[in-house]
């Protein structure tokens, strides 16, 4: 502002005060009307010198400056482009007159960037103003904008479903609805043809009282790298959401469990079972998880081997006394079952048994402490019920050979155990050998 104009306004102000002033003291006086008050006087006198700037202030001649924001109009973009602009407005500062400033529009202004005869790719360009004539532009910011011109494309993908999260206990997946199960992805060309697919994150630990659930739909990018999320941005995807109806089914898994058989009866007398093979020992089935994780054996019929006098194998049918329904056996339909036998084993103890002495010349005798020991004979069960009142079936003895000592400990050996017998322990195990001079 002009300093002529600064003076002019300081004298304005200056006799508005003294007017005030005066006014003031003419009419202050003790009373009790607010009209006549020093507070009502003071304020008639601010309004006043208010008053009087604003009318300096809004003088027709005054110069000013006002600062404006407009939307930039990009134009003459070529058909069947687009065009990807971050900068949308730009800041101008214009001078002139105060009233003709004051009565400036928005639309009195334009900011545009000619995109003429623009193929696809990034430019920098100016940005070009049109103000009213009597306005003078003092700068604008930015003077010069960035802007990617593409053509815009659409590509109709399916929408894959994604599962996560865990199904009910014994059940699986069985199949997985979306609806729609297609969408339309639009946006640069560049960036739809990078999409690889459209993906739907549906996890079941969401899932809603009837099985469904609304998921948004995801872009799958063929590349891995830092402007993936901006890349995005730009494309577009109809429509954004689609619901997920999931069933499910019971668990079918497989597992190999042990095939047994038992048997009933007694063999022949004096034999006992010895052993029971199946062949195969084990099957595959399949069936729900639930009913699969409870079957620990596959129990077949058992087989009598009453009065059986020897080993005899045979083949039965793959066929379990008890077999959940619904559960599956896979691989042969029969068994073959060996079952061995052996003789019933018994168990004797003989006590007093004498020892024998064997190795000493005989000019040399010799004492036992203690004189006799026991013995336990295991053997065939008929075997042992013969040896009864009859002694052992074998020899205890002492071996002194190349004994020089008078007084030593020595085992208690055996000899003669007739076939079929075994000795178990003997009694003490060693026994105190002294020289009788």
């Amino acid at each position: 502002m002009p300093k002529e104009w600064k003076d002019f306004i300081a004298a304005r102000l200056v006799n508005a005060h003294k007017s005030a002033v005066k006014l003031l003291a003419r009419f202050n006086y003790k009373g009790g009307n607010f009209l006549q008050s020093k507070m009502f006087l003071g304020g008639v006198s601010l309004c006043i010198s208010i008053l009087l700037w604003s009318l300096v202030a809004l003088d027709s001649n005054a110069e000013s400056a006002r600062t404006m924001r407009d939307t930039i109009e990009y134009v003459n973009l070529g058909a069947g482009l687009s065009v990807n602009a971050p900068v949308k407005e730009v800041e101008i500062k214009l001078e002139g007159k105060i009233n003709e400033l004051s009565g400036i529009e928005p639309s009195d202004i334009v900011s545009e960037v000619d995109l003429a005869n623009l193929r696809t790719g990034r430019y920098t360009l100016p940005v070009r103003f049109e103000a009213p004539t009597f306005a003078r532009v003092r700068s604008w910011q930015p003077a010069l904008v960035e802007v990617e011109i593409y053509r815009n494309v659409e590509r109709r993908f399916e929408v894959t479903p994604q599962v996560s999260g865990d199904a009910p206990d014994g059940k699986v997946v069985s199949s997985v609805v979306l609806s729609p199960d297609h969408a339309v992805v639009r946006g640069p060309e560049t960036d739809v043809l990078s999409v690889q697919g459209l993906d739907a994150f549906v996890n079941l630990d969401h899932l809603g009282a009837n099985g469904s659930i609304k998921v948004p739909v995801m872009v799958k990018d063929a590349q891995e790298s830092g402007d993936t999320a901006s890349r995005h941005g730009r494309v577009s995807v109809s429509p954004r959401e689609v619901e997920a109806s999931v069933t499910f089914e019971d668990e079918i898994v497989g597992d190999r469990i042990p095939v047994k058989v038992s048997v009933v009866g007694e063999p022949h007398e004096g034999l006992q079972v010895e052993s029971v093979k199946v062949i195969p020992d084990s099957v595959s089935i399949r069936g729900s998880s639930k009913t699969v994780k409870s079957i620990q054996s596959l129990d077949l019929p058992p087989v009598d081997i009453t009065g059986l006098e020897q080993d005899i194998q045979l083949m039965i049918p793959m066929e379990p006394t008890q077999l959940p329904p619904g559960v599956e056996i896979t691989g042969t339909d029969r068994a073959r079952v060996e079952i061995h036998l052996s003789k019933k084993m018994s168990v004797t103890t003989f006590s007093n048994v004498p020892l024998m002495l064997s190795g000493s010349p005989a000019s040399k005798e010799w004492r036992f402490s203690p004189p006799s020991v026991s013995v336990t004979i295991e053997g065939p069960e008929t075997a042992i019920e013969g040896l009864e009142g009859n002694g052992p079936p074998c020899e205890l003895y002492i071996d002194v050979s190349n004994i020089v000592s008078q007084h030593t400990e020595l085992p208690v050996l055996v000899r003669g155990l007739r076939p079929g017998f075994h000795v178990v322990r003997t009694e003490p195990e060693e026994v105190s050998v002294t020289a009788v001079e």
